[in-house]
């Protein structure tokens, strides 16, 4: 049986969306899964600026493979946090890629997204 498979599936659908937001630059198809007390100091220039740096860094996304989970950090805004993580390939460089996400009024919203280089 998959650990948190039905959580995992949700943080699928959400990277694979984040992905392509990142790709075509699109701000709002990157956030639209974010709670919004999450983005309270991420505007739409410093993920345009993100974005950039990441091409530069690591070039065009290609695949990745999932590792696996992890409870998140305990906190009263996200008490029941999980957070992804996989393996990312890169055209020039390799990363690791965090999806956190928690449920609130019954919804589940990401909290995190994170690439580590």
């Amino acid at each position: 049986m998959k650990e948190h498979a039905k959580e995992r599936d949700i943080a699928e659908k959400y990277l694979n969306d984040m992905l392509e937001a990142d790709r075509t630059g699109d701000y709002e198809g990157f956030i639209k899964y974010f709670d919004k007390v999450d983005l309270e100091d991420f505007d739409e220039g410093i993920f345009l600026n993100d974005v950039e740096l990441m091409r530069e860094e690591l070039g065009a996304y290609k695949e990745r493979f999932y590792l696996g989970s992890l409870n998140g950090f305990k906190t009263e805004k996200h008490p029941n946090c999980l957070r992804f993580v996989w393996r990312a390939i890169y055209e020039k460089n390799e990363a690791l890629i965090t999806v956190g996400i928690h449920e609130k009024n019954g919804v589940r919203l990401v909290n995190e997204n994170v690439v580590s280089k």
